[in-house]
């Protein structure tokens, strides 16, 4: 292996970082620079789900409204929808939308509980007569309302979901509710965390039994989308979540739901995965995901709402945290996976790697299909998704030691993929062999030397040490080592009772795990084992048994904003990518110098305390970019494809960049600046 300074790869500085906060942001309306309120991004967060998720033609919307109203002095509508096409007037004026910044509330409200906030928008509402629907909004609640008028009376009734552009108010009564919308990142994400919220402080749920809850409605709502419209349970009417019948049926509806979600995947949930709430609180839960469409939705959009609500079912013991998205995402396009190969990950956690590597080959789908995520139909994307789902059943393997942790990541790649892969509770520390209930149907589908690719982020600990001796001996590195004569290292047969550090027999099983000759693995360990004058022994096994293909140093500021809930301080950590030699080539003392991929990155994204980054000129000025970007307008049942362009931010993100830049030297032995 050469050592050449020309093999390390400095990813380059281009811009400079400050980390200032936020001093303005782009509209996404206008495409200007304004500076920022509370109030403002609340806007911007409510027209980007309008434009992303439901499909409003940007056109038909306006910021800070004044619909005039005789007799009535100065009133402002935060956010107006008007009719497709039309002159924005109060008699084209179809929803109004009122935006209040407060602070974060640690239970969610009721109409009820919440009626004095959204007094001001019912009176609007009942003012404008050709005014339809209204929202309120701070950001962390959502309240819709209907208005119905009658000769002597107009009332705002309560609605547990939005029409689409060009549906009618009347189809929010109709038998399967209304149309199901694609969701954006953003937009799903904030759903599911109310969700978790609403089962944590409002009903006193622990962080794992109200995940149990809201993966068992999750299961139910994705096996209820594979199923012909008319014969789906996973919808609400109008207000029917607001009353006491109403909050019956959906029970009704959504145990039928659970019932054939269970018997369509009898395997992925355990014992005790069962939906307990109440009618009323199974009805506030499903409100926030009957309006979406999640086979519709990116896979890498669901696969970043999951993390938001999984995230909190792993305490961080043992040095166990879920993997930063953008670092997964980074490390499975080096590892470049394909559609035929078997995928592993042998710590699976909540399944990070595993999710983004489905990701990434629904994304390799759609460029089969000749289109891409943008641009895709729903039916390309609907295609993309069963064929993942495909690869997922027979490729996507995985396993986990601990039962609560092989449900998640189950359910991570099923709401990711609409399959949840196959992923078994044992221990691949001692794999074959084992008591584990999971262990007798993964040892055959899962046996040694049987991957293509490993991916994982293992154990990190120096304190929690494994001294085992029936898991030592399974392993060269369970031994200790001392210098041989020629400089390098031997085994010395005895067993290293004093403790091996997990992630160096993780980074063995790894090796073991995958095919001789062609396997290859991408792993995350500490810096320590990379450059620890004491740990030189398992860097010379790494080069004996393995080709380095990369080493990335890594910044620690995306790990401290992943492990902060855990009160943990991470490691600083570096990706090895690594393929396993052949047995003739370990018959070989020597072997023929090779170039090794290098990068140091500086930039992740956040800082650590996980404010953004955006990239800035070398004088500190943010820089402002103009991108072209795809919207799904949608008018009813048709949804048409536009292109336009806006002008934004680039989160400072170098990881990106370095996986590019891997591609390039594979292919040419040399990465250019």
């Amino acid at each position: 292996m050469s050592d050449s300074n020309n093999d390390i790869t400095q990813v380059p500085e281009e811009v400079a970082e400050a980390d200032a906060p936020e001093n303005f942001f782009i509209d996404i309306l206008t495409g200007n620079k304004e500076s920022p309120s509370p109030k403002k991004l609340l806007i911007q967060k409510v027209l980007r789900q309008l434009i992303e998720s439901y499909g409003f033609d940007r056109s038909d919307l306006e910021v800070n409204y004044n619909p005039a109203i005789q007799g009535h002095g100065r009133k402002r509508v935060d956010v107006a929808i008007f009719r497709p096409g039309a002159e924005h007037t109060n008699e084209n004026l179809q929803r109004i939308i009122i935006c209040k910044t407060q602070r974060k509330r640690d239970q969610l409200r009721s109409f009820a509980e919440a009626e004095t906030d959204l007094r001001g928008l019912k009176e609007l509402m009942e003012l404008l007569p050709a005014v339809t629907l209204g929202m309120w909004t701070n950001g962390q609640e959502e309240f819709l309302f209907q208005v119905e008028r009658a000769r002597f009376e107009v009332r705002a009734k309560p609605l547990g979901v939005w029409p689409v552009p060009g549906e009618a108010t009347s189809d929010l009564e109709r038998t399967g509710g209304v149309i199901q919308v694609s969701a954006e990142a953003e937009d799903l994400e904030d759903a599911l965390l109310r969700c978790r919220q609403y089962l944590n402080r409002n009903l006193g749920l622990d962080h794992k039994d109200s995940f149990k809850q809201l993966a068992v409605l999750m299961l139910a709502k994705i096996h209820d989308e594979t199923r012909p419209p008319g014969e789906r349970n996973f919808w609400i009417r109008g207000d029917e979540p607001f009353t006491e019948t109403g909050q019956q049926e959906i029970q009704q509806r959504i145990n039928n739901a659970i019932r054939d979600a269970k018997a369509w995947q009898p395997d992925l949930l355990t014992r005790g995965w069962d939906l307990t709430l109440e009618p009323h609180e199974t009805a506030r839960v499903v409100t926030e995901l009957a309006r979406y469409s999640l086979s519709e939705t990116q896979p890498s959009y669901r696969t970043k709402a999951f993390r938001a609500v999984a995230q909190s079912v792993m305490d961080g013991r043992e040095g166990r945290y879920p993997t930063p998205l953008n670092v997964a995402d980074m490390a499975v396009r080096m590892l470049n996976p394909q559609p035929g190969e078997r995928i592993m990950d042998c710590s699976s956690g909540t399944g990070t790697f595993l999710a983004m590597t489905a990701t990434y080959i629904f994304k390799q789908h759609l460029a089969d299909l000749g289109t891409t995520p943008d641009d895709a139909s729903v039916e390309q994307l609907l295609e993309a998704q069963s064929r993942t789902a495909e690869w997922a059943q027979s490729n996507a393997l995985g396993c986990d030691i601990d039962p609560f942790l092989v449900v998640t990541s189950r359910m991570n790649m099923l709401f990711t993929t609409g399959h949840p892969g196959r992923i078994f509770r044992l221990d691949a520390r001692t794999f074959p062999d084992g008591n584990l209930d999971g262990l007798e149907a993964g040892r055959p589908v899962m046996p040694l030397e049987s991957m293509d690719v490993v991916l994982l982020n293992p154990w990190f600990s120096t304190q929690d040490t494994i001294s085992d001796t029936s898991i030592l001996e399974r392993y060269d590195l369970g031994n200790n080592w001392e210098r041989d004569e020629a400089g390098g290292y031997r085994n010395t047969g005895n067993l290293n009772t004093g403790g091996v550090p997990p992630e160096v027999l993780f980074l063995e099983r790894a090796l073991q795990w995958v095919k001789p000759g062609s396997g290859r693995i991408g792993i995350l360990l500490p810096d320590g084992l990379l450059g620890n004058p004491s740990d030189e022994y398992v860097r010379w096994w790494i080069l004996r048994h393995c080709e380095v293909l990369a080493s990335v140093d890594l910044p620690v500021e995306p790990f401290k904003v992943t492990v902060k809930e855990y009160g943990l301080t991470p490691a600083l950590p570096s990706l090895l990518v690594l393929r396993r030699r052949s047995r003739e080539e370990l018959i070989q003392t020597e072997h023929p110098e090779y170039k090794v991929f290098m990068a140091v990155v500086d930039r992740a994204g956040v800082d650590a305390r996980g404010n953004l980054l955006f990239q800035r000129a070398p004088d500190g000025e943010e820089l402002i970019f103009d991108e072209e970007v795809v919207e799904r307008v949608r008018e009813g049942g048709e949804v048409q494809i536009r292109r336009a362009t806006r002008r934004n931010r680039r989160i400072h993100d170098e990881l990106p960049l370095v996986a590019e830049k891997f591609k390039e030297f594979q292919e040419t032995g040399e990465v250019t600046s």
